[in-house]
């Protein structure tokens, strides 16, 4: 059985703030069990997945307490989520599937939480109000990764362009102060916003802050790729 050491210097990922590194972490000790034993990477991707729709539906209980283990749940799913690459960088079980699965399970599992809590704060204050906020939160979400530049949109000489205005205007490319204030945020992350909110007993205006949170990001990133393309508008179609 390799020591985490070992895994470490041969499934290394860096990682840019220090939850993800703390999770990234913790990651290498299921790796160190789960390399010995007939699963794949991506049997653990949809193993993770399926733990963080699970977890969700404990929020819909709608207590303080139920709603607490719900997110811890979901956020320690997420060492399983870090735990699947460092198996595929350790046995070189690298696939396109597994990229995809992946993305499918974070495009599933966080709207899943989100409903779930405003569900939940729904419940808590009888109010209608906080499902239409929490919509809101949820569509944001969504949009985020819809508009997302796609180079298949293009055409075949456009798509180099595309790409690096895509991958540019992400938050990891981002200056340092908007991607911690995101890390803040980020659904996966142990002892996040959400965590502390629900569990000073503010989950109705953690719920707007998060709506608020995904609505600017939203319009954070369409204005980055509209200012990214103009730049490349200049270059690509230079003397037209």
């Amino acid at each position: 059985m390799p020591t985490i050491k070992e895994l470490q210097r041969r499934a290394h990922s860096d990682r840019r703030d220090l939850m993800y590194r703390f999770i990234g972490y913790l990651a290498y000790f299921p790796a160190k069990v789960l390399i010995h034993l007939p699963i794949t990477p991506n049997q653990v991707t949809i193993l993770w997945i399926i733990g963080q729709i699970a977890s969700s539906l404990l929020l819909l209980t709608a207590t303080t307490t139920s709603m607490l283990l719900g997110l811890v749940l979901f956020q320690a799913f997420f060492v399983l989520d870090c735990t699947d690459g460092v198996m595929a960088r350790y046995k070189r079980q690298f696939s396109l599937n597994g990229i995809y699965l992946d993305r499918l399970g974070h495009y599933l599992a966080d709207p899943f939480l989100l409903a779930s809590y405003t569900w939940a704060v729904f419940r808590l204050y009888n109010d209608s109000l906080y499902v239409i906020i929490g919509g809101i939160a949820i569509v944001a979400f969504l949009l985020n990764k819809a508009i997302t530049l796609n180079p298949a949109w293009y055409p075949t000489n456009q798509r180099d362009f595309i790409t690096q205005s895509s991958e540019r205007s992400l938050l990891k490319n981002q200056p340092s102060v908007i991607y911690h204030i995101f890390a803040l945020f980020r659904l996966e992350y142990f002892l996040n916003v959400m965590f502390w909110g629900t569990l000073f007993g503010y989950a109705n205006y953690t719920l707007i802050l998060y709506s608020l949170f995904f609505t600017l990001e939203l319009g954070r990133k369409i204005l980055s790729q509209f200012r990214m393309n103009r730049q490349f508008d200049k270059e690509l179609f230079k003397g037209q």
